[in-house]
């Protein structure tokens, strides 16, 4: 990868001026030498849970938006030693009021948005502007402007370069004065993506701002309920608005591996005989399971029929053409260590019934570690023809998951993805009636 390297400090400017300020930025004899000709990213990154554990003296600052091995470990450890249940995620609003009782007012080193990861880079974002909200009440608007410009790997190629604006502030000064700024930011005939990398369900105001203009959205559903998150999908589906999910990104390595295994033509005839799938989450959102049973569902053409709600257990049930019934489950599982991400999933048996006698029917089971493996093989399933894969840990970082999706995508929704949407929408909506 190209390092980045950082033509100046970061400048703090009036933001009356900064428009005028990176309007000159890029004036030169040279006219190849004016920017990158590329796209515009946009960053909400309030890092909440970063910011409480410096001010709660947890972890030493300065705050960089990162969410770093150091951040998950002290907060799972607090998650524990304070007797919140393990389905508590690190990001929930539960660990973010109990950091905030034992929180001191005081000052610390900011760099959200001074630096950003090297996947990120070399894409070559023409303009990245971060909005940083604070956790302190009545902060004024502050900003900063710098450039940046990735070292080639070719002599010959000219370095193509851009800027970093930083936007920070409290709530409230951002949706004041922050979204004013960044209506004077934006650069006419290039694509505009937004990473809200934060909850859903906070700051409504602000994200309909950004959604009112039609920005390219990159959003994570494990961070917000369910309602507000599917909602969020559908309204863009409807309004043909690009939409990309980190937590359907995280899905791949399960959809592969089980596309995988029915590659071979001789297994090809399981598919048409599947009659219950089971699905195991760590507790919490259950929009990722429902996302890979609603993709499994399109893809064998099965339609919905009902979904009933047992507890810990889900139900959902689908028909095939013929009228045959398939059954899933979405069943919370309690974990020994509270999650990254809420609801990830974490195993998956399929069952196939292709014959009254046992040892000719099949059963499929997907595990991210050999122990789920064997959980899922209880209750005679060994009688059957066992197939078994083990689903590499897909916890990449978001930063990574981002860079591939701006790298890969053509500024529309994934049209697997806007299927699985319609379907899951269907479901939840009857569990809700």
């Amino acid at each position: 990868m190209k390092p980045q390297l950082t033509l100046q400090t970061p400048l703090e400017l009036p933001h009356e001026e900064i428009s005028n300020y990176l309007n000159q930025l890029w004036i030169s004899e040279d006219e190849d030498s004016s920017g990158a000709n590329t796209f515009t990213l946009m960053v909400w990154q309030p890092a909440w849970l970063e910011q409480c554990l410096v001010q709660s003296g947890l972890i030493s600052g300065p705050i960089t938006g990162t969410l770093s091995p150091e951040i998950i470990n002290v907060a799972r450890k607090l998650i524990i030693d304070k007797k919140l249940p393990h389905t508590t995620s690190i990001n929930s609003e539960e660990l973010l009021i109990l950091l905030k009782k034992n929180s001191s007012i005081k000052d610390y080193e900011d760099l959200r948005g001074q630096f950003f990861e090297s996947s990120i880079s070399t894409l070559n974002p023409r303009r990245l502007i971060t909005l940083a909200p604070t956790i302190n009440k009545e902060s004024e608007i502050k900003t900063f402007v710098s450039a940046y410009c990735p070292l080639s790997d070719n002599n010959i190629t000219q370095s193509i370069c851009g800027d970093l604006v930083v936007i920070r502030g409290d709530s409230n000064s951002i949706n004041k004065k922050g979204l004013k700024i960044i209506d004077e930011l934006s650069i006419k005939d290039l694509p505009i993506w937004l990473w809200w990398n934060g909850s859903l369900d906070e700051s409504e105001e602000t994200f309909n701002y950004f959604t009112d203009k039609g920005f390219r959205l990159i959003i994570d559903t494990a961070n917000g309920s369910p309602k507000r998150c599917l909602n969020i999908l559908d309204q863009s589906i409807r309004s043909n608005k690009a939409i990309n999910d980190l937590n359907w990104v995280r899905l791949k390595s399960w959809r592969e591996s089980l596309a995988m295994i029915f590659d071979p033509p001789s297994r090809r005839p399981i598919l048409d005989h599947i009659s219950d799938i089971d699905i195991d989450i760590a507790e919490g959102n259950l929009l990722q399971a429902l996302f890979l049973i609603s993709w499994i569902s399109d893809k064998l053409e099965w339609g919905f029929s009902k979904v009933e709600n047992n507890g810990e257990l889900i139900n959902i049930e689908f028909r095939r053409n013929n009228g045959e019934k398939i059954s899933t489950g979405i069943n919370s599982v309690p974990l020994g260590n509270p999650s990254i991400h809420s609801g990830q999933v974490i195993g998956l048996r399929l069952i196939s019934k292709i014959s009254e006698v046992q040892k000719n029917n099949t059963c499929v089971i997907l595990g991210c570690e050999s122990v789920e493996c064997m959980r899922l093989e209880a209750g005679g399933m060994a009688d059957m023809q066992l197939i078994e894969q083990v689903v590499p840990n897909s916890l990449s970082a978001s930063e990574s998951d981002v860079s591939k999706l701006l790298a890969s995508s053509r500024g529309n929704t994934s049209p697997l993805f806007e299927s699985a949407i319609d379907i899951a929408v269907q479901i939840f909506d009857s569990f809700n009636k």
